[in-house]
């Protein structure tokens, strides 16, 4: 019988010890493998959420991206190397005026102007050429037909072959800079043709940075002989101490003004000038402008209405004392004429003769002293209206002696005066017959007047180079010195009674004095009271013409002394 052998307990513990290990390991490895893949997981799904948080930036960035694009003051255009548009922003239609869309593959140099396509094309091949980014401004005509000025800046990328252009729309900067070239045109214009005197200065060290024609014309000196120079150097302001004080003062100030300053030009002739100055920032740094303007005109303006101020005071008091000799002196005699007239015929009526030849007296001295006023009247008025003429020629003054005192012989006899004339029978003076008449009658008159009975009257006359030396004296009552300087003018005239109570007006001197100026002569007097008067006159031997200027003459010396004598 067959033995069967028992199975070893011990070998089969170590069998099943064995297995059990065995397993024991292949679960330990098995749960670390599902830890890890855990781990995995975990990381796989972290990744997986940052993932998707990178596409969520990416995705607004994008966003922002394509919004800043679109949307940016900028146009921005994406060309191919034709220049056909590839690429857009919605600024770029909107600067030519059209849908997106509807712009791509069109050529951009569509919308160039044809003055600015020379210049676009020359940009064009540059940027490709160099491979840097390029610059240039051209001008878009958009479907508007409106122009607009732009800069573009362009560069090829490597990655795309491309040319990429940034445009901005520069019109109001060039508008406005235009506006500046006009405006500073338009200012060169009107301080190069200023019809006054523009001079800018440095307001720090007072140096000349620009002057106009102008007052390179008035004061003589050339552009480049007053550029850089400082006032003081030239010498064109009398006082150079007071013009640095001036100069001191407008840097404080900012401001100055003076009406009236006298300067020199560079030749010496002095100009009356008004000057305002101010001061004003020109590129951060302050500069001095002065106009000066030539008042001479206007001083000499002001000179004349003044002169003419004169004058119509003159002719408002001549004009009063017209109408005073009218009014009192004229109706005087009149009075005296008509109540004489009047006692005289009643006398004759009555056949009473008594006193009538006295009274014919009276109204002959009358009846000649209101024809003396009225020639007077006539005279000056002629005078004064312009209507009397210079008609001068060479007159034999004797000769005009010998009229004169005829028709004043009466008044002369009456008081007994004896005048005499020392005057040359060929004394000859050059001048107008009338007037002369008038100046004799009214001097020999006025000697006649205020000369005691019995007194002399002499009248002389000599000549010297250029003038001829009239006098009339008399060994009458003289003249007071304060009463002299009013002899000659009207408004101040003096009237006084003669010896014998004769009237006058003072119209008569005044009559000579502006007849002897019409000859280009002077009047003077010579008095003592008590002693008598001498009147001299100063007539000169030349042509006085019509424009107040003298022409030589001297036809006294060439005449001949052949001529008709007169004689005495």
């Amino acid at each position: 019988m067959k033995r069967i052998n028992k199975p070893d307990i011990k070998q089969s513990e170590d069998v099943q010890e064995k297995s059990l290990k065995s397993l024991t390991y292949i679960e330990a490895d098995a749960l670390k493998i599902i830890s890890e893949l855990e781990g995995h997981h975990v990381e796989l799904e972290r990744l997986r959420t940052d993932l998707l948080l990178a596409e969520e930036k990416a995705r607004t960035a994008n966003e922002k991206f394509n919004e800043l694009y679109d949307y940016a003051p900028l146009g921005f255009f994406t060309l191919d190397q034709n220049g056909k548009i590839d690429g857009l922003n919605l600024n770029g239609a909107k600067m030519l005026v059209g849908d997106r869309s509807d712009l791509l593959q069109i050529n951009f140099r569509e919308f160039i102007s044809s003055e600015t396509l020379e210049i676009f094309n020359y940009f064009f091949i540059k940027v490709y050429e160099v491979n840097k980014p390029q610059i240039c401004q051209v001008i878009f005509v958009n479907n508007s037909q409106n122009s607009i000025f732009v800069q573009i800046e362009g560069a090829v990328f490597k990655e795309d072959n491309k040319c990429h252009l940034t445009v901005l729309d520069i019109t109001e900067r060039e508008l406005t800079g235009k506006k500046l070239l006009y405006s500073e045109i338009r200012f060169r214009r009107l301080f190069e043709s200023a019809k006054d005197g523009i001079l800018v200065m440095n307001a720090r060290n007072g140096h000349i940075i620009d002057v106009n024609p102008y007052l390179v014309n008035l004061l003589g000196y050339s552009y480049s002989e007053l550029l850089g120079k400082q006032l003081w150097e030239l010498g064109f302001f009398k006082n150079m101490r007071d013009c640095r004080k001036s100069f001191l003062e407008l840097r404080n100030k900012c401001y100055l003004r003076v009406d009236d300053m006298l300067i020199n030009t560079k030749e010496g002739y002095e100009v009356n000038i008004e000057i305002i100055c101010n001061v004003y920032l020109e590129d951060r740094e302050k500069v001095i402008q002065c106009n000066i303007r030539d008042i001479s005109d206007r001083k000499r303006s002001i000179e004349r209405l003044k002169e003419n101020e004169t004058r119509l005071n003159h002719l408002n008091a001549t004009k009063d004392k017209f109408f005073s000799i009218i009014a009192h002196d004229l109706k005087g005699p009149f009075t005296s004429i008509i109540g004489f007239s009047n006692l005289l015929t009643e006398q004759v009526s009555n056949k009473n003769y008594d006193g009538v030849e006295e009274y014919a007296e009276i109204i002959q001295a009358s009846s000649w002293r209101a024809m003396e006023l009225l020639t007077n009247l006539l005279e000056w008025s002629r005078s004064q209206t312009g209507r009397m003429e210079l008609n001068p020629e060479q007159i034999y003054f004797r000769k005009l002696i010998m009229e004169v005192t005829d028709l004043l012989n009466a008044s002369a006899c009456q008081k007994s005066i004896n005048i005499t004339s020392e005057v040359p029978y060929d004394f000859k003076v050059f001048g107008d017959k009338a007037m002369l008449n008038t100046i004799l009658r009214n001097l020999i008159t006025n000697a006649i007047k205020f000369t005691n009975p019995g007194g002399n009257i002499v009248i002389c006359a000599t000549q010297k180079e250029l003038v001829s030396i009239i006098s009339v004296a008399d060994n009458g009552v003289g003249i007071r010195k304060d009463d002299i300087e009013r002899l000659f003018r009207i408004e101040e005239s003096v009237s006084s009674v003669g010896t014998q109570g004769e009237e006058g007006t003072g119209l008569g001197l005044f009559l000579c004095n502006e007849f002897v100026r019409k000859h280009g002569g002077k009047i003077k007097v010579e008095s003592e009271l008590g002693k008598g008067s001498k009147f001299i006159l100063t007539l000169p031997r030349q042509k006085v013409s019509e424009s107040g200027t003298c022409e030589e003459t001297d036809k006294i010396n060439k005449l001949k002394l052949n001529e008709t004598r007169i004689p005495n």
